[in-house]
């Protein structure tokens, strides 16, 4: 337990450790400016180099990744300019910024960053001719690099040349032959050799940076534009610890300037020059693999262009009509029969008026050939009514001896209609005039009394068919009820009543016995119920 007690100790210690010295980590928020003159703002810390922040600045930008990509600062107010090398950490030379400073970071393309890579022997071989230097083989150039850069030691080019000098506190430039060593810059006084006894120390690269100079034609009055400068890069402001010196052109300054930081940085540069390189062969590879991937579905081929030309403003092609010419050489299909030809007319309407005849028509000569049916003909034609002869013979009538006696107010069945059913075929429903019930009666109307003499069948607009006796009411225990009423048979469907045929249902059957005369109508009860009796004994 006291063992488990002293670990939980010690990690508790050790993490307080860890948050203390992550504390005092220097921190720094950074504006970078864009070339477009946007600009992205970062948390750099003291342990992060330029080289990661770059790498940052990759991802938020989504640019290629070339080895060229490079963070620079600027001093607008000693019209300064240097790039940052990748293995730098960023908060350093930032942290000599004065509070008022108008410094900026800047992230930009250079391609001086890495050209004594690419083109090694521009700055070890300048002495020679430029077409020789052009003509240098891939092969060579890298055994260049490899001889300087991969040995023991580094070697700085051989560089001299006459440069103007501004000597300190004054405005004027006077020229002095300077040659580069790996320690700094020599110059040779008046009236001395070249040898190293006599070359006096310019300035030493332990301390010092080495800067583009902006404009300093205007500025100091200098012999021309391409200035460089040799600084502490504390030193913000006017000093006379500031070394300027100016060249006769750009090649000479840009030779200057990447010879010296060789000879400062040394491996250091081609460490990062083969990071960066990496890191563009992997960006490149996978910006390669993803285009790839996203073109292949998104080219249009060859033959979906050829379509889309023919389907101008969304409109699908008119398909050609030379086909439809070559088919063959058959006469064309006769015209089609008329509807008259196909289907008989539909039986007429009794109650309205007959539609006028067809108008005449050019009949073609028959056909063995089938005709065929174009879409554009009517297809809702009304059945041709059913044959005569095809229906079933009537039913033989009942007489009253094969059967029962039949209650007075029963009426046979109506006959079917012809051409109606569903066994005839789907005919379009009759006028509706034809299918109203009679009028109901006026509400108001009092009910007539119930006949005295039942063989009195009074006539109802619907017919000669007798209208249903009247409802009674029996007075009286032993008198039996009334027999019910038949199931009323519904006419068929597409039943339509004719006026002009008027249809006799049969006489009802005759009484046997002779009706008494009696006032208020109770004979006719009693004889009711004899009849009632008769037939239940009947049967």
């Amino acid at each position: 337990m006291e063992e488990i007690e002293a670990q939980m100790k010690a990690d508790k210690i050790k993490l307080a450790l860890e948050k203390l010295k992550e504390a005092k980590v220097k921190k720094l928020v950074v504006k970078v400016v864009m070339n477009d003159g946007s600009s992205k703002t970062l948390m750099v810390d003291e342990r992060q180099t330029v080289r990661d922040v770059l790498d940052n600045l990759f991802e938020k930008t989504h640019c290629d990744c070339n080895v060229d990509w490079s963070l620079s600062e600027t001093n607008p107010e000693l019209q300064l300019e240097r790039g940052f090398e990748d293995h730098e950490n960023l908060v350093d030379p930032l942290s000599a910024w004065t509070r008022d400073s108008e410094n900026k970071v800047l992230f930009q393309e250079r391609s001086d960053k890495y050209e004594f890579f690419k083109n090694p022997q521009n700055f070890y071989q300048w002495k020679k001719d430029k077409k020789t230097l052009k003509d240098m083989k891939d092969r060579d150039k890298e055994l260049l690099v490899e001889e300087n850069f991969c040995g023991t030691s580094i070697i700085v080019p051989d560089l001299e040349g006459v440069l103007y000098l501004r000597e300190d506190g004054k405005k004027s430039w006077k020229q002095r032959l300077f040659l580069l060593r790996a320690s700094g810059i020599y110059y040779v006084p008046k009236g001395k050799s070249k040898t190293s006894r006599d070359l006096v120390c310019f300035v030493q690269f332990d301390n010092v940076n080495v800067y583009y100079g902006k404009d300093f034609k205007n500025k100091y009055k200098a012999p021309t534009d391409f200035c460089f400068v040799l600084k502490h890069p504390q030193i913000q402001k006017e000093s006379q610890y500031i070394k300027y010196l100016c060249c006769d052109d750009a090649w000479t300054m840009t030779l200057w300037v990447t010879a010296i930081r060789i000879a400062k940085y040394g491996k250091s540069l081609y460490e990062n020059y083969k990071t960066s390189m990496k890191k563009a062969a992997v960006t490149t590879a996978w910006t390669n693999r993803t285009s790839t991937t996203t073109s292949t579905p998104s080219t249009p081929s060859p033959t979906t262009k050829a379509k889309a030309s023919g389907q101008a403003n969304g409109h699908a092609p008119q398909p050609p009509a030379e086909p439809v010419a070559k088919v063959g050489n058959a006469p064309p299909p006769p015209p089609p029969l008329l509807p008259t030809q196909i289907l008989p007319p539909p039986p007429p309407d009794p109650v309205l008026t007959p539609p006028p005849p067809p108008l005449a028509a050019k009949r073609s000569p028959p056909s063995t050939s089938v005709p065929r049916q174009l879409p554009s003909l009517p297809t809702k034609f009304p059945p041709s009514p059913t044959s005569m002869d095809n229906l079933p013979p009537p039913p033989p009538p009942l007489s009253q001896d094969d059967g029962p006696e039949l209650p007075p107010d029963f009426l046979p069945p109506p006959p079917p209609a012809l051409g109606f059913g569903p066994g005839a075929g789907s005919l379009p429903p009759p006028h509706p005039v034809s299918f109203l019930p009679p009028p109901p009666p006026d509400p108001g109307f009092p009910l007539p009394p119930p006949p005295p003499d039942p063989t009195f069948c009074p006539v109802t607009n619907r017919g000669s068919l007798p209208a249903p006796p009247p409802r009674q009411s029996y007075i009286g225990a032993g008198a039996p009820p009334p027999p019910p009423p038949p199931p009323p048979s519904s006419p068929p469907a597409g039943f339509r009543s004719t006026p002009s045929v008027r249809k006799t249902g049969p006489p009802p059957p005759k009484r046997t016995t002779p009706p008494l005369a009696a006032p208020g109508g109770g004979d006719f009860m009693s004889e009711l119920a004899k009849a009632m009796a008769k037939k239940r004994g009947n049967q």
